[in-house]
C-alpha cells in the first residue's frame, strides 16, 4: 500500500484518474487521504462498498474501502452513496452515510441529493458498475442506471459544488489475448465510449468550480 501511495503522489495531473478495473476500488482511500480540507465523497456505485470494518482488521478492499475511510479520514464528514442495487441491511444504518438506491420505479431528485451533500467540497467516485449492462459490461454484477441519468447527476453536482477530484473503475479484467478478441473488443468500445461521455462531462464543467485535489 505504502508504494501505490508513493506512485500516487507522484503523479503530475491531478483531478481526474481512471482506476481500471473495480477490484481496485479501494485505490479511491488513498485518493481521499490527499484532500486536506472537511469533504463529502459521493460515490457512484452498485456496491456501498460498506463491508465492516472488525476491530483490528487492516485488510483494505474494494468491498470496505469506504468504511476504511469513514473511520480513518477525520475530513470525510459525509458519504452520499447513488445507484446501488446490491445493499444489506446494515448499510441503511451506517453513520455519516445517505443512501440511494436505485431501480426502475424508484429515482431521486436532484435537488434531494444536492441537499445531502453538507459540504461545499465534495470527491466524486464512478464504479461503472452502476450502469446497466447495455451501457457498459464490468466484472460486477450490475446496477439499472443509464449513462445519461449517471452524466445528469453528475453534472448537476458539479455545477452546484466545488468537486476537487473524479476518479472512475470498471474496466474489464482480459488477458492480452482476450483483447484480441472480437467480443472482447465490442466490451472495449462500449466502456471507453462510456469514458468519453463522463470526462467529457467532468471537463465540461470544470470551469464553474475549479476541479484539482
Amino acid at each position: 500500500m505504502k508504494l501505490l501511495k508513493s506512485y500516487l503522489e507522484k503523479r503530475k495531473q491531478k483531478g481526474i484518474i481512471l482506476i481500471g478495473n473495480g477490484n481496485y476500488h479501494y485505490v479511491t482511500y488513498l485518493l481521499l487521504s490527499e484532500i486536506c480540507q472537511p469533504f463529502t465523497l459521493v460515490l457512484f456505485d452498485n456496491h456501498p462498498d460498506l463491508e465492516i470494518k472488525q476491530k483490528g482488521e487492516t485488510i483494505l478492499s474494494c468491498g470496505s474501502w469506504v468504511s476504511f475511510a469513514l473511520a480513518n479520514n477525520p475530513l470525510l464528514k459525509n458519504v452520499v452513496i447513488i445507484g446501488p442495487t446490491n445493499i444489506k441491511l446494515h448499510h441503511l444504518n451506517v453513520p455519516r452515510t445517505i443512501i440511494y438506491p436505485f431501480n426502475k420505479n424508484q429515482q431521486y431528485s436532484l435537488k434531494s441529493i444536492i441537499s445531502s451533500i453538507h459540504t461545499e467540497i465534495v470527491y466524486v467516485s464512478i464504479d461503472k458498475d452502476v450502469l446497466n449492462t447495455n451501457e457498459v459490461t464490468t466484472n460486477w454484477d450490475q446496477g439499472m442506471m443509464s449513462i445519461h441519468s449517471l452524466t445528469h447527476y453528475l453534472s448537476s453536482i458539479l455545477q452546484a459544488k466545488q468537486v476537487i477530484g473524479v476518479d472512475i473503475c470498471g474496466e474489464v479484467k482480459m488477458s492480452p489475448e482476450q483483447v484480441l478478441l472480437p467480443n472482447y473488443q465490442t466490451i472495449i468500445k462500449k466502456n471507453a465510449m462510456v469514458n468519453r461521455q463522463l470526462l467529457t462531462t467532468c471537463l465540461k464543467y470544470s470551469n464553474c468550480k475549479k476541479m484539482g485535489a
